[in-house]
This record gives structure tokens, sequence and C-alpha cells, in this order.
């Protein structure tokens, strides 16, 4: 009978781990450079403590119990766990960053932003991304209040190292049923005043900012792209949305762009800004490149 002292180690567990990923005592000595003997005593030490047996002889060949696969599924994720903490620590000891701060206006393509984050996971898988998303972001507020290194936005602070990435192409428009549809003829900011229009607005360093829009218009202001969207999508307002996020409602003639006597698209720049980079600084340098800094600023 085992007794029920309850006093594993991480190694302890390791060493099952390995003994079970190698197939036998032997290699899993070779690999973590010990003794059988020692292998050996480890597995038999770790089953006395547990009060359970995790091997059985079948054959010629020890394999796990059911109990032991049980447990030993248990133990992984924090084995995992260890090492990525012990992996962190020797970055961060050699200069590295345990993580790098990105903030992203919203209105940025989520394709683009999740595969240059999934590339630079690959290549750095210690580091740690952490990123925030919101809209009309200043990146002097994100630096100082959210530690973040980097920050696409289309404010700007003359202080700061900027590079343009992204043009992204806004267009007017209502549902395929509104009001300003049944007008035949040019749009005029009189006959928009007839009408709500629906805005993005955010916070920069607590200010209040949002869309341009023409005094006294009849506003609903919103807090996301999503949610402009959808209030187009209802018919209860028109607005300037961009492009790429809406090309299937276009496509589909669920949305109509408005023939306006002006105005009818616009563009927004993106910009990356960059809190700092140096050749000490690889992780967020690697980030900054994924996200397009020596790229020629694409327009979509």
């Amino acid at each position: 009978m085992y007794s029920q002292a309850m006093d594993t180690t991480l190694d302890a567990w390791e060493i099952l781990q390995t003994v079970v990923q190698l197939g036998g005592f032997a290699p899993a000595a070779e690999k973590l450079n010990r003794s059988q003997s020692t292998i050996s005593y480890a597995i038999g030490r770790l089953q006395e403590q547990l009060g359970v047996r995790l091997f059985e002889i079948r054959g010629r060949k020890a394999q796990l119990t059911e109990v032991g696969r049980v447990l030993l599924a248990d133990a992984e994720p924090h084995l995992a766990g260890f090492h990525e903490l012990e992996e962190r620590a020797r970055l961060m000891a050699s200069g590295g960053a345990a993580e790098v701060g990105l903030s992203v206006d919203s209105i940025f393509p989520d394709d683009r932003l999740f595969a240059a984050l999934a590339s630079f996971s690959h290549s750095f898988p210690h580091v740690k991304p952490k990123l925030r998303q919101g809209t009309f972001l200043s990146a002097d507020s994100e630096f100082s209040l959210h530690n973040a290194q980097l920050c696409v936005t289309g404010l700007i602070s003359r202080e700061l190292f900027v590079k343009p990435i992204l043009v992204i192409g806004i267009i007017a428009v209502a549902r395929r049923d509104h009001p300003l549809h049944s007008i035949r003829r040019r749009l005029s900011r009189s006959d928009l005043m007839q009408h709500m229009l629906v805005t993005i607005e955010g916070t920069a360093s607590g200010i209040l900012k949002q869309q341009p829009r023409p005094a006294a218009q009849r506003v609903l202001s919103v807090g996301a792209i999503e949610s402009a969207i959808a209030a187009v999508r209802s018919g209860l307002c028109f607005g300037w949305l961009p492009r790429y996020r809406i090309q299937t409602e276009l496509d589909r003639g669920d949305f109509v762009a408005l023939p306006l006597a002006a105005g009818k698209t616009r563009d927004v720049r993106l910009n990356l800004v960059c809190r700092e980079l140096s050749a000490s600084n690889a992780e967020a340098n690697a980030l900054a490149e994924l996200l397009g800094m020596s790229r020629e600023p694409e327009m979509i």
C-alpha cells in the first residue's frame, strides 16, 4: 500500500513525461543525462507520493495505467506553463522583452492585424503581444497610460516616429430602400440634413473625438464600426463607412452609394507610431515590420 503523502515535484512529473514520450526509462535517462536507476527511483517515488500506480508491465514494456494517463494529461499544461515561464525569464535576463504593447485603431483590417500577430508569435513564441483596440487612439496616451510600444492610429504627434502604412477608403452609403435614394438627383447638404447620420466616436486623451459631420445634423453616435454598419443596415441612418468593411453589402446591392454633389468619398490615413525603435528592441522592430513599417502605404 502506498502512503498518501503529497509532496511531488515538477522534476518528477517532467521525468514521467519524458519516459512516456520516449517510450522507456533508458532513452529518458539518456535525454535527461541521468542514470537509469535515478529515473526508476523518481518514478517509484512519484507513485508512492501519489498513492497510485502510474505504470504497469505488459509483456516486456512498462505502460501508463489509466490513472497514469489521466494524471499526466492534467500535469502537462502545468509543465508547459512552467517551461514557458523559464524561457521568458531567460529572455528577460538577456535583455529581451517579455511583452510588446500594441494599440490599434479598430478601422484597421482584422485579417491583417491577426496575420501579423500570428507571424510575430511564431517568430517570438515566448513574447506576449499585448493588444488594445479602440477608436481615435492617441499615440501619446497609449504610450503613457497603456504602456504601448506601437500604435496604429489616424491621430499623430509631431514628436514621435510616424510611418504611414495604410489608406482606407470611406464611402457615403445608405440601405437600398432608404428615402435618400428616392431623390432622383445629386444630393445636397440640405437633403442630408433631413435624415439621421451615424457617426463613430471615441476618446483620445480624455477628449471626445468624432467623424466629420455637418453642423446641426441629426446624429446617432456609436462607439464601433460594427455598430455603425448595423445602424445603416437597419435603415435608420446613412453614414460614411470603410468600403472594405461593406464590400459584400455593396456587391449584393444591400447598401448603395449616395450620389452626393460633393464629399461622396473620403480617405483615412493610418499611421504606425513607434515609441522607440532601436537595435536592442528586436521584438518591437519585428512587429513594426509585420505591420508594414518598411512598405509603401497601400490603399484599400
